[in-house]
């Protein structure tokens, strides 16, 4: 470890001097106890210039000084405890859009724009970035794209990494650098914005990104099927995925709303009128012909949207005595992972819910018990299967001396050597989220 032992007053002065005293202060504790480190004093550290980053950072890496990076520490919760901390370096000053070309279909847009606003501009145009995550209204645009948050519309749109098409970054010593461009078709070889979407701040801090975007659709619809019936509902999804339909999402759900049905699949259509009806009733007719019965939303009185924001009420939200888990496995194990997670939580006596993106094969569960060592035992098990059948398991949200004891990513992936390398060649005296990612980096 190379992060070194450290004077948190005198770091204070420095930065004061370096970026002006209205920047630098002390971290409050609701947002730095995000961390893991309850004991820990921090300075944060609010720059309003690209310029301003890279000096704090140069001085960070010159005296080896962990340093946070971070929004409006929406996601902070997010990864292991570091293994130091002394800065948390905030974009929440960083904001504005730099560059918006309508009939390109683009947007530059400084890291610290909460996503919201940048959302709300663009709809004036008709025009969005059609990724609709599961988080806050006030996280940010860089928080976003470095902890890759998606949501149930990335079966359509597509994620993160699709849909960034460019990046100023800078890294751990100060420099700034570009990858990718302001248009669509900018990349020859490698695209390096692949690099540093999800990475978690460990190995540069985002200072701008560029999106492609998409016309707002024309016509929103969705289709709520319920049932009890939970392989209906995965054999209904699969007949969606392998029809002529094009769904803008394909959400199983396990229901909320009490009532006989254990389950819904929500089914979203985003299109002009007539594509979207006539999609709305192919799906009607699959799932009459399975005897399920249906429920159609429409956005003209706001049904849809208000499903949606239901939706991440409930999958964004913080609870005591719980576990919040993001996993992800092949699509056609989905048949038999699906019911062995709920009789291994029935088996801990845990209380299981979970929402699917059938379409990507991801998922996130919430596991809810007062029993501590009940839900480090039904997460252990949950991880061993889904890794077992090719997949993932990782603990988004929950107490932290729990999360370390399950340990937040799991097994270290195949490419940890590439990873580890590429983290030693950029940020070579390990300043950058020290201990936060997977296997440590």
């Amino acid at each position: 470890m190379k992060v070194a032992e450290t004077n948190l007053l005198q770091i204070r002065v420095d930065l004061q001097d370096l970026i002006g005293s209205s920047h630098v202060s002390e971290c409050p504790a609701e947002l730095c106890g995000k961390l893991g480190l309850p004991d820990a004093d921090l300075v944060l550290v609010e720059p309003d210039s690209e310029e301003a980053v890279s000096a704090v950072l140069k001085y960070a890496n010159e005296r080896r000084i962990a340093v946070i990076p971070s929004g409006n520490g929406q996601q902070l919760q997010m990864g292991e405890a570091p293994r130091a901390a002394v800065i948390l370096l905030s974009s929440k000053r960083l904001t504005g859009i730099v560059d918006y070309s309508v009939g390109d279909l683009t947007v530059t847009v400084k890291a610290g724009t909460p996503y919201s606003e940048l959302q709300a501009h663009l709809m004036e145009h008709g025009q969005f970035v059609p990724i609709l995550p599961v988080t806050s209204a006030e996280s940010t645009v860089g928080g976003l794209v470095a902890t890759a948050a998606a949501g149930p519309e990335r079966v359509l749109y597509g994620s993160w990494r699709d849909n960034v098409i460019g990046l100023r970054l800078a890294y751990p010593n100060g420099q700034i650098i570009r990858s990718g461009g302001k248009v669509m078709k900018n990349v020859a070889g490698y695209d390096m914005n692949k690099l540093f979407v999800g990475s978690n701040g460990t190995l540069a801090f985002i200072t701008e990104v560029t999106f492609k975007l998409r016309p707002f659709p024309k016509h929103r619809e969705l289709v709520k099927v319920k049932s009890a019936d939970l392989q209906k509902l995965v054999d209904l999804a699969a007949q969606v995925l392998a029809s002529e339909l094009v769904p803008s999402a394909l959400e199983l759900v396990t229901d909320q709303e009490g009532g006989s049905a254990a389950y819904h699949l929500a089914i979203g259509s985003d299109d002009v009128k007539s594509a979207a009806a006539y999609q709305t009733e192919r799906i009607k007719q699959m799932a009459d012909a399975m005897g399920i019965g249906q429920q159609v939303l429409t956005e003209t009185n706001e049904q849809v949207g208000a499903y949606w924001e239901a939706y991440r009420t409930e999958w964004k939200r913080s609870e005591a005595n719980a576990l919040l888990i993001r996993a992800g496995f092949p699509i056609p194990r989905m048949n038999d992972l699906l019911p062995a997670f709920e009789q291994e939580a029935e088996k801990n006596r845990v209380s299981l819910s979970y929402a699917v993106s059938i379409g990507v094969g991801t998922l996130r569960v919430r596991l809810r018990s007062d029993d501590r060592q009940a839900l480090k035992q039904t997460a252990l098990s949950l991880r061993n299967l889904a890794e077992a059948n090719g997949g993932y398991l990782v603990i988004e949200d929950g107490e932290y001396g729990l999360k370390s004891e399950i340990g937040v990513w799991g097994t270290d992936p195949s490419a940890i050597s590439y990873m580890r390398g590429i983290k030693n060649t950029v940020d070579p005296e390990g300043i950058l989220s020290p201990g936060r990612f997977v296997g440590g980096i």
